[in-house]
């Protein structure tokens, strides 16, 4: 009887430290994934703050959308626009020299649905 104790103790005692093994190394790898996790995060913060860097925007934004800063001459006082009188300026757009892709495929799928409407 003694001896299937000690049988059932040392069994016991296999398992539980084997269980321990498992969740350490279980342990071990959650703390491994979670500094990765942390360095991605560090890492996209800094990929952020290098994108949204205000010189970064300004330069895209004169490049791509061929946009300039606002001119003092542009500016219209408050007290012009609630008393409803026309400013003195007018807008200035400039035409596009050319359609890009999408715009020609908007003027293309728009252009049979207005000659219905003229008929």
């Amino acid at each position: 009887m003694a001896f299937g104790c000690l049988v059932g103790l040392l069994l016991y005692t296999y398992d539980l430290k084997f269980k321990t093994r498992q969740l350490e190394v279980r342990a071990h790898d959650l703390v491994t994934e979670l500094q990765d996790e942390s360095d991605f995060l560090a890492l996209m913060r800094a990929e952020v703050s290098y994108l949204s860097r205000p010189d970064r925007i300004e330069d895209l934004a004169r490049k791509q959308l061929r946009l300039e800063p606002v001119s003092p001459a542009q500016l219209v006082s408050w007290q012009t626009i609630t008393a409803g009188q026309s400013p003195e300026w007018q807008a200035q757009t400039t035409p596009l020299s050319k359609k890009d892709g999408i715009a020609a495929l908007i003027d293309k799928a728009a252009a049979p649905a207005m000659a219905p409407a003229s008929r």
